[in-house]
């Protein structure tokens, strides 16, 4: 434990130049076969998936969710936010997986709450709630509890944090009638040949796998232990589009010359030119831009599946950079204008949804 402590070993990779050169470096103790958990760089991934399998034509961006989920059907929506669980309204509409996608499902992380709020309240009370670690319940517990809450706002009209990708996983695996991890792997992680990438690692990788350091209250750095043997080798119980995928630099390194070539993997397209297009447009309505803000940075919005940049953030940069931060210290970006992106990954996790300074001086040095 330390009030203080720099970066403590790390992996990075970067893709560059019209053949896609992957440069792999790595930082004592860590080296570039090393598995790290992902947290949130998930997000992205599975929303690929999503959006292959709405190319395949088994999902629709604006068909309303409780075909798949009819535990979220007739929604009601708190009448004032922040307000008492039984001051609602009707939904206006139904909740569509676009929604879903863009964090406008009315169900997440309220960056303005306080501890006595009743909606965030409750997520607690239930274990609802996922942060770099999935809900503990099963997959249909989960709808059904989730589904019998207000949302905090109206479909599509704000944007909160986290909890619209557990209902993105719970919707895949009604869709397609089968585990989410064996979906992923099938569509995507197959495809992009990222064989390190998944949920669990094998009883032979587990050393393979570093603990983290999270900070506490006070500031300080605490080691969590890699989650156990059990955690590690076991299928979880809810398999989250929000977080909970180990991988390497190398796999990632794939995934980001597959969004360099707009969709396209080695063997072909993995998502169509219009799935790419939506991936990385701004998604977030005027209405729903004041509380998207609570959480991304003012130069910042977020597509179907990404965070993009609004102007060049970085010296060599451009605007239309997109990816996204995992909360246990990683990071994947690229900028399609100049044809670079990279991945970096730490086991220095996040207090704050602001990043922190290594990260941002790891990608200026990419971009310069």
């Amino acid at each position: 434990m330390a009030s203080r402590m720099a970066v403590s070993g790390a992996v990075w990779a970067t893709v560059r130049g019209p053949r896609q050169q992957v440069e792999i470096g790595s930082a004592r103790p860590l080296g570039p076969d090393t598995i790290f958990r992902i947290a949130s760089i998930t997000k992205p991934i599975v929303a690929v998936l999503a959006l292959r399998l709405v190319d395949e034509g088994l999902l629709e961006l604006d068909a309303p969710m409780e075909r798949w989920l009819p535990e979220f059907a007739d929604r009601r929506v708190l009448r004032t936010r922040g307000g008492p669980l039984d001051d609602t309204v009707p939904a206006a509409r139904p909740t569509t997986l676009r929604d879903v996608l863009a964090m406008g499902s009315g169900l997440g992380w309220d960056m303005t709450a306080g501890p006595d709020d009743p909606l965030l309240g409750e997520y607690q009370r239930l274990e609802l709630a996922s942060a770099w670690q999935p809900p503990v319940l099963r997959p249909d517990r989960w709808a059904e509890l989730a589904g019998s809450l207000p949302m905090a706002h109206q479909p599509g009209e704000g944007w909160l944090y986290q909890f619209s990708y557990d209902v993105l996983a719970v919707l895949i695996e009604r869709a397609t009638r089968r585990r989410l991890d064996l979906v992923l792997r099938e569509k995507v992680l197959d495809p992009l040949d990222m064989h390190d990438t998944g949920y669990t690692v094998e009883l032979t990788e587990v050393d393979r796998v570093p603990s983290s350091w999270f900070p506490n209250r006070r500031g300080e750095f605490v080691e969590v232990a890699p989650w156990g043997d059990p955690r590690l080798m076991n299928v979880p119980v809810f398999r989250s589009g929000a977080t909970g995928l180990l991988s390497t630099a190398a796999d990632l390194a794939r995934f980001v010359q597959m969004l360099l070539r707009g969709g396209r993997g080695p063997r072909g397209p993995v998502i169509s030119a219009s799935s790419f297009a939506a991936l990385t447009t701004d998604a977030v309505g005027e209405a729903a831009s004041a509380m998207a803000h609570e959480f991304l940075e003012p130069n910042h919005t977020w597509g179907l599946g990404v965070g993009i940049d609004l102007d060049a953030r970085h010296p060599g940069s451009h605007p239309g950079r997109f990816g996204w931060d995992g909360g246990t210290g990683t990071s994947l970006w690229v900028d399609p204008v100049s044809g670079v992106g990279g991945v970096l990954l730490t086991r220095q996790g996040m207090g704050s949804p602001e990043p922190p300074e290594h990260l941002d001086a790891f990608w200026d040095a990419v971009h310069a």
